[in-house]
């Protein structure tokens, strides 16, 4: 079961994991995985909001703030 490229440490680790019930390595399983996932999901709000950021630095700027009453330019009623 235990491959010669794994290192010392995770071989005692899977050794151990051994002795644990079925319910036990599962609960153990989903852990691993729902850190893994809720790092990743972390780093995509990241990068979300970074870009969020970005476009709100471009879209609120004196130059554009014309197209803000856009309504009132093209003569168009709220309502």
């Amino acid at each position: 079961m235990l491959s010669s490229t794994i290192s010392p440490q995770l071989t005692k680790v899977l050794k151990e994991s051994e002795k644990l019930t079925e319910n036990e390595r599962l609960l153990l399983a989903r852990s691993l995985l729902d850190s893994l996932l809720s790092d990743s999901a972390l780093e995509e709000k990241e990068w979300m909001n970074l870009g969020l950021r970005a476009f709100q630095r471009d879209w609120d700027n004196e130059e554009d703030a014309v197209y803000d009453e856009w309504r009132k330019h093209y003569g168009v009623s709220e309502g």
